[in-house]
């Protein structure tokens, strides 16, 4: 999958439009980055810009469905999520930078680490996706 046949994924779901989450990269290997640019809504106390958890675990399962899914050309239906918060993110944009670690016939696991432009770690990620072509016709141009 290409970053334009990603950007098209992406931009089917109504929840990725409301988050707001943007391709920078993707890689048919499974390898992709999103960017989430600073938003005031994200946060959970706005006066310190401290991002809420679940703007941070969607950006995960989104990162982490969009690494097999690059790999199998169709959206990857999220299993399992699993994250481990690191620090608060506070008025910064971010990274996810997902990788596909194996997608076989019926499971795909990814992992994806939540990222600032400096490179300060935020959180890291584990996800199991489901492989399998939900409704090619759906999915097919």
């Amino acid at each position: 999958m290409t970053l334009e046949q990603l950007a098209a994924l992406l931009a089917q779901a109504e929840f990725h439009k409301v988050l707001k989450v943007e391709p920078l990269s993707a890689d048919p290997t499974g390898k992709v980055t999103l960017f989430l640019r600073f938003d005031s809504a994200y946060t959970i106390f706005k006066a310190k810009g401290n991002y809420h958890g679940g703007v941070i675990a969607s950006l995960v399962d989104v990162a982490g469905a969009m690494a097999c899914s690059v790999v199998q050309g169709h959206p990857t239906p999220t299993a399992n999520l699993r994250v481990d918060y690191l620090k608060t993110p506070a008025n910064c944009d971010l990274f996810a930078d997902g990788e596909a670690r194996r997608v076989g016939k019926t499971i795909g696991v990814a992992d994806v680490t939540i990222r600032d432009s400096e490179g300060a770690v935020y959180a890291l990620g584990r996800g199991t996706f489901i492989p399998a072509d939900p409704n090619p016709a759906i999915f097919r141009n």
